[in-house]
């Protein structure tokens, strides 16, 4: 069984097995990449859950807050578009990641420098930076934009899954560049709209939002991985994995410290060490 195609039964299941031998809390997941992040960033009093999905971390926590054994669990989630869309029945012992994910706060760190130092070539970013007219990371933002603006339309209106929808099929060849109508018609066949019409007048009608509100981390990831194998490569070859590592690796203390989801979780735990 993978991470992915667990249901909350089996995730309940382990808790339930291991809560008799670890009396320190819960902090169930959505996904790997997630439990690579916090594994660093916690103490033996906490036990780190992969639950394979957000739907899935919601149902878990939600089950568990009405279990007589009162497991000690806290669900973290990426907070996607909950600002458009909020969770229905939100659990109190969920916290979500803000602005968006965990992937753009990291590209939002000094960690984004520091894979620039490991993959780029710092005249190569100059020179497309004055091209563009615009920082590497703007160009970053807005290319992930239009993808998240496509899955923000997806999701209000519930048509179809985006698994396979990624910034890469719109690549323009020979170019960092993202071509809109591309991605719009790759959008219709998957059943985003009816038509590319229909699909761009709804992402008009989309409210606007603050930065990275509508950028999902994982498009911005591969939009910077395909700028480090192509504009501004260095020479070495990288692909979304080795980037989101070293985003990971290179998050200073400091900053995750100062970050609204290490004070949304100490909130949570002084809370809970309150009602104890």
């Amino acid at each position: 069984m993978t991470a992915w195609n667990r249901d909350v039964g089996d995730i309940i299941a382990e808790i339930k097995m291991m809560v008799t031998d670890f009396s320190g809390f819960f902090w169930i997941l959505e996904g790997p990449s997630d439990q690579k992040f916090f594994n660093p960033r916690v103490d033996k009093n906490i036990s780190l859950i992969v639950a394979g999905g957000k739907r899935n971390v919601i149902n878990t926590v939600k089950k568990l807050e009405f279990d007589t054994e009162e497991v000690k669990v806290l669900g973290i989630v990426d907070a996607d578009i909950e600002w458009l869309i909020p969770i229905q029945d939100r659990p109190i012992n969920l916290i979500s990641t803000e602005p968006r994910d965990l992937e753009g706060m990291l590209l939002r760190s000094s960690a984004f420098h520091k894979v620039l130092a490991e993959y780029a070539d710092a005249k190569k970013i100059q020179t497309f930076e004055k091209k563009i007219n615009k920082s590497l990371l703007m160009h970053i933002h807005d290319s992930a934009t239009l993808f998240g603006k496509i899955r923000a339309v997806n999701d209000i209106h519930n048509r179809t899954l985006l698994k396979k929808f990624k910034p890469q099929c719109a690549l323009v060849k020979g170019a960092w560049l993202y071509d809109p109508e591309v991605a719009f018609r790759i959008a219709v066949n998957y059943g985003v709209s009816e038509s590319v019409d229909t699909l761009k007048r709804e992402i008009n009608e989309l409210p606007n939002a603050n930065n990275w509100y509508y950028v999902r981390g994982h498009d911005a990831v591969n939009i910077l991985t395909a700028g480090l194998l192509s504009e501004i490569t260095n020479g070495t070859f990288v692909d979304d994995a080795r980037v989101d590592s070293v985003l990971r690796a290179g998050f200073e203390e400091h900053e995750y410290q100062a970050s609204s989801l290490y004070k949304s979780l100490n909130e949570w735990s002084f809370g809970t060490m309150e009602g104890a």
